[in-house]
């Protein structure tokens, strides 16, 4: 009699085939003990691109259960939606198309599951330098290049500041499910660079107390496109995160005034006149990547502010 598997792994893309194919072939070369452990649901979001032919492909490949799915509603969390309800699995692992597997990638996580059965558990993710680091980066960028790293010891996470990301974590189906799923109004949509939809599920983890473990054993790379190096890419990310910003704030349960939330404005207020003043002093010491890291801090908290006073 068949069983289900004990990991569904969803892999949502979108319009990257190419290195989509590298991290399958990764993924479908994993050492486990038995693949009936694992499904893996690839979910297409919409790619004009040779997506599907990969996909395809690596099914006729794939030892480990595969199923091949298209979401025409643009949007990363769309897609990871439509993933959990196609999955088997109690525990879902998400990755992403440009995601460097470690071969010891699943087995870590199906080890740690059964040994601690955790409600959500999660490893480090490291930035694959495949060009030299552009002239304006520095420690402050890491979240925005998705790297991440809480040291080399497990730890039992209780607090909000030790967040996970897309890229690297594995959460039970029922936790995803209780509560609606991923938010449609964050993640990732075609160009647009909004995010925050992991970091809902990851606040009400911590709100309800449930078991969430960090553990260095499973580091994923992140294999990085040539237009993330660029000047353009870091300042969309900046505008378009003030959008997370404010829908993120919105939808908690923190204190408004006419119906708007009011700590996201105050922080906004704050950063856009420390940002100001260091931009100064940066401008007048000579300090080029400093300088630019403030300017793209007081465009955030001015359309911060914009969309605050817009709502």
């Amino acid at each position: 009699m068949s069983t289900s598997p004990t990991i569904s792994i969803v892999l949502c893309t979108y319009n990257n085939a190419d290195s989509l194919s590298l991290t399958l072939e990764q993924l479908l070369s994993q050492a486990v003990d038995d693949s009936n452990n694992f499904e893996i649901i690839v979910v297409n979001n919409n790619s004009s691109d040779h997506t599907e032919k990969v996909c395809l492909s690596a099914i006729k490949k794939s030892n480990i259960s595969m199923h091949y799915l298209f979401e025409d509603r643009q949007g990363l969390s769309h897609a990871r939606n439509t993933g959990v309800a196609k999955a088997l699995g109690n525990y879902i692992l998400f990755t992403d198309d440009d995601a460097e597997l470690p071969n010891n990638w699943l087995s870590a996580y199906y080890d740690h599951i059964k040994e601690y059965e955790p409600d959500c558990l999660y490893s480090s993710i490291h930035v694959l330098w495949d060009q030299p680091k552009p002239w304006w980066y520095q420690n402050s960028y890491r979240a925005c290049f998705v790297e991440l790293n809480y040291g080399d010891n497990p730890l039992h996470i209780k607090d909000i500041h030790h967040e996970f990301f897309g890229k690297n974590f594995c959460v039970r189906k029922p936790l995803i499910l209780s509560q609606g799923g991923f938010d449609p109004s964050l993640g990732r949509m075609g160009s647009k660079l909004i995010a925050g939809e992991e970091t809902l599920l990851y606040r009400n983890l911590i709100r309800s107390q449930s078991k969430v473990l960090y553990f260095p054993h499973a580091p994923v790379g992140h294999r990085l496109k040539t237009k993330e190096y660029t000047e353009a890419h870091i300042k969309k990310l900046f505008i378009d995160g003030a959008y997370s910003s404010i829908h993120i704030a919105r939808v908690s349960k923190n204190k408004k005034i006419f119906g708007r939330p009011i700590g996201v404005l105050a922080s906004s207020l704050g950063v856009f006149f420390k940002s100001t003043f260091n931009f100064i002093i940066h401008a007048l010491d000579g300090n080029k990547p400093q300088r630019f890291y403030n300017a793209l801090c007081i465009r955030k908290s001015l359309m911060t502010m914009f969309l605050w006073i817009k709502a």
